[in-house]
């Protein structure tokens, strides 16, 4: 029999072995609590990094959606939690995106996580050519060599041994002046808002009619236009007239309104088409514009309550191409301010004895002593090859329009202006150049290294003696960007413009300089060892000899001996900072998750 006293210890060890038990299950059962706690806390906080991420991915496609004009939002619901977003904008081509996420809600935050990261500004500019020349052609001296296409819309004169490896285009250059053309002064300028609903009229399409003072080919329009946003690129076409509003089945020509070109303030945009309608004199035809509809992001074509344009008149539509298309008249009239251009006389390329070869196609009213890769369009053609095949009577290439306005030059100019402005000139190296206007010259004379944020705006002129290094900071990521000069730029040798080193970043040099009226150069560069990207719209280039180029665009362009001009095909997508309608791209290394 067991004793009491031995029943007494059994208890007892009982006892023990289910608190021991007790405490062991209760260990496991709170350290299972435990786990599922943390790991319920760490799905939550990945929830939040990803609500985070959403916030910065609709930050960007905001920012480029409006132009740069978000700035944010408090609390937006997403899925199982919210975000919020603010922007700080760091300096003119950097803003840095903040957004933080929540789960469920931003009052009773169960998990938290915010997301900084930055990103640089940009205008979109397409280089699609080695040289972009205008009206005032091309001229070629001795053995250059161009790695790319080129396009003019004046004459090309080439000397000796001159090689260009892609195609060459010449177009039919239009007249200096305009055929027909009608503006706004003062309060006599209205908006003629387009591209969404106005007040229950669905504005989708507009168009101006016009009547040629004389017979010719109509090559280029300018439109006097702003837009809200960031709408897409519009369709513009000439159109015959039926019965008083555009004829849907005469569509004469089509070209782009490229919207990188068109900034928030009113400027004369250059439309080109396909081809040069052939019009009449005294006819009524149309300028239209067809848009989708979008209420956040469209357009305004100036209006001009003064009807001061006799010889036309404006209508809208909903849509132009339905089977019975309305046209309804503005309301308060108005006449919308336009351009429009005839084409000039036949452009031609001629080299020299010693014939030029051209690697491509080449399009052109006349030809003479080239040696021509591929296939040839023209109208006369003398004493030159052609390795593909011939076309002759084909019609001039119409002319291109520039890849940058002054529109964009003129909002680039007002940024910089609000970043800082300076007085006096700049005669001695400096090591960083800040975004602003500089009331003066800027003269670097040698060895200079200088980090540049942009835009510069600098009234006077810019000279670079030799071995300067100007290089766009590294904050500005794969982004390019633009010193605009109004005086003359002059480089002696061995002078670099570089980009920040990422993608296909760039730093290009911009005059406003006007040598259409006295042949005067508005960048001249020496010799030897000069590289960038250079554009004058209205102005000539001398790129000297012994240099290398990425890019060239010019009203006229002379190449004078020795000189290579190497396109890259990343500059398609070139993307400039610090403009309006930008394109926000985020800055590689900086995202940062608190």
């Amino acid at each position: 029999m067991i004793k009491l006293e031995e029943k007494g210890q059994i208890v007892v060890v009982v006892i023990v072995a289910l608190g021991v038990v007790l405490f062991t299950v209760l260990s496991v059962i709170a350290g299972a609590q435990i786990y599922y706690q943390n790991a319920q806390y760490a799905a939550e906080a990945e929830a939040a990094t990803a609500l985070a991420e959403a916030g910065v991915d609709k930050a960007l496609n905001s920012l480029n959606r409006t132009g740069g004009g978000y700035t944010g939002e408090t609390e937006t619901t997403f899925g199982e939690g919210s975000y919020s977003v603010t922007i700080i904008s760091q300096d003119a081509g950097v803003k840095v995106i903040q957004s933080t996420g929540y789960i469920p809600n931003k009052t009773a935050a169960r998990a938290k996580r915010t997301i900084s990261i930055k990103s640089t500004a940009g205008v979109g500019v397409a280089f699609v050519y080695g040289l972009q020349v205008g009206d005032g052609g091309l001229e070629l001296g001795n053995s250059n060599i161009v790695e790319g296409s080129i396009y003019s819309n004046g004459n090309i004169t080439a000397e000796n041994s001159n090689q260009i490896t892609g195609d060459v285009w010449v177009a039919g250059g239009p007249e200096p002046e305009s055929d027909q053309e009608t503006d706004c002064t003062d309060s006599n300028c209205q908006d003629f808002t387009f591209g969404k609903t106005v007040s229950g009229e669905d504005r989708f399409d507009v168009a101006q009619s016009l009547k040629p003072a004389a017979d010719g080919l109509l090559n280029k329009a300018s439109i006097k236009i702003k837009k809200i946003g960031n709408p897409p690129d519009a369709t513009v076409r000439i159109m015959q007239d039926k019965d008083g509003a555009p004829d849907k089945n005469g569509v004469l020509a089509q070209g782009t309104l490229y919207s990188s070109l068109v900034t928030s303030s009113y400027g004369w945009i250059d439309v080109a088409f396909n081809s040069s309608p052939q019009i009449q004199a005294n006819t009524t035809y149309w300028l239209m514009i067809d848009t989708p509809s979008d209420n956040t992001n469209y357009w305004s074509w100036q209006s001009d309550l003064a009807q001061s344009y006799s010889r036309g008149l404006p209508r809208w539509s909903p849509n132009w191409s339905t089977g019975n298309p309305t046209w309804n008249l503005l309301n308060p009239p108005g006449d919308l301010s336009f351009k429009s251009f005839l084409g000039g006389s036949p452009t031609s390329v001629r080299a020299g004895s010693n014939k030029m070869t051209v690697g491509g196609e080449i399009h052109a009213n006349i030809i003479e002593n080239l040696i021509i890769g591929q296939d040839a369009y023209y109208q006369t053609i003398i004493s030159s090859t052609v390795g593909g095949t011939s076309y002759p009577g084909s019609a001039d290439p119409p002319p291109k329009v520039f890849p940058i306005s002054d529109a964009n030059v003129a909002s680039w100019k007002q940024i910089a202006e609000e970043n800082g402005q300076s007085t006096g000139n700049i005669s001695s190296c400096v090591s960083s150049l800040n975004s602003q206007k500089i009331i003066g010259n800027v003269t670097f004379n040698s060895g200079c290294r200088v980090s540049i944020k942009t835009p510069i705006w600098i009234t006077g002129d810019l000279i670079l003696n030799s071995n300067n290094r100007l290089t766009l900071d590294t904050s500005y990521g794969a982004t390019s960007g633009v010193i605009i000069v109004d005086g003359k730029v002059e480089l002696n040798s061995n002078n670099h413009l570089n980009g920040t080193g990422t993608g296909s970043s760039l730093l290009m040099v911009l005059t406003t300089f006007d040598s259409r009226t006295n042949d005067e150069s508005a960048i001249e560069v020496n010799s030897n060892g000069n590289t960038g990207v250079y554009y004058a719209s209205t102005g000539i280039i001398q790129p000297g000899t012994g240099n290398s180029f990425k890019e060239l665009t010019a009203w006229k362009i002379k190449l004078i001996n020795n000189s290579v001009i190497d396109y890259e095909t990343g500059l398609t997508s070139t993307m400039f900072t610090s403009g309006p309608s930008g394109s926000y791209s985020l800055v590689k290394g900086t995202y940062q998750v608190k």
